[in-house]
């Protein structure tokens, strides 16, 4: 309908409402209809008054299941999980400083190796010449301070690693003589209990075998 028609249609609604709502009333009821319909007229026109291009838009949502949770039977009490989850943290840090030794030493020979290697290298190399008592002497000082202070540093470090493993052996020994006691899965009666639940058991099969007879 056009707009001619539509407050045709709300005058004729508000003559036959006055008797049932007062003036206010019926003022909001009128600026409501203007706010709404008036306002937005030529879009309600093109929305419903003609076919429109459907756009269809689709998502496929994968939606994962939570895992199936394990039998409680196989389950343990947290804190014995809490401490077993320590205890492999400390494994796991003590094969670290293993892993950590090994590739030092293995750099520290590299290192050593070359600084042989640079030492030598720069003694001169002439097929007729024979080296003095007195380079010969400071060569090997050398080649020997240099196997000292590699070795040195790999003691260093050795000493220090092994405080470190003693001391992640030492906290996994005190966790364990720490462990929390699991938590009895039955609770067992006192033995004054257990000794009247056998005595009115026996009772009540004396008087079924007397009703029998």
């Amino acid at each position: 309908c056009s707009i001619t028609e539509a407050v045709t249609i709300l005058g004729n609604k508000l003559r036959d409402y006055q008797g049932q709502f007062n003036t206010t009333h019926l003022l909001a009821l009128c600026d409501y209809f203007h706010n709404t319909f008036i306002r937005h007229y030529k879009l309600y026109q093109y929305v419903l008054g003609q076919d429109q291009e459907v756009n269809l838009t689709v998502t496929h949502l994968e939606v994962c299941a939570p895992p199936q949770p394990l039998p409680l039977a196989e389950g343990m009490d947290r804190d014995i999980w809490q401490l077993e989850q320590q205890v492999a943290e400390l494994s796991m840090a003590e094969v670290q400083k293993h892993t950590n030794m090994l590739l030092l030493k293995e750099a520290l020979h590299l290192e050593r190796e070359h600084k042989l290697q640079r030492t030598f290298s720069e003694v001169p190399k002439q097929p007729s010449r024979v080296l003095k008592r007195q380079e010969l002497e400071n060569l090997i000082s050398e080649a020997i301070h240099i196997q000292i202070e590699c070795l040195k540093e790999l003691l260093q470090y050795e000493i220090q690693i092994t405080f470190d493993i003693l001391d992640l052996k030492l906290q996994k020994k005190t966790l364990n003589l720490n462990a929390p006691i699991p938590s009895p899965l039955a609770i067992t009666g006192q033995p004054g209990q257990d000794e009247s639940f056998k005595f009115n058991k026996a009772n009540k099969g004396k008087k079924a075998k007397a009703k029998k007879k």
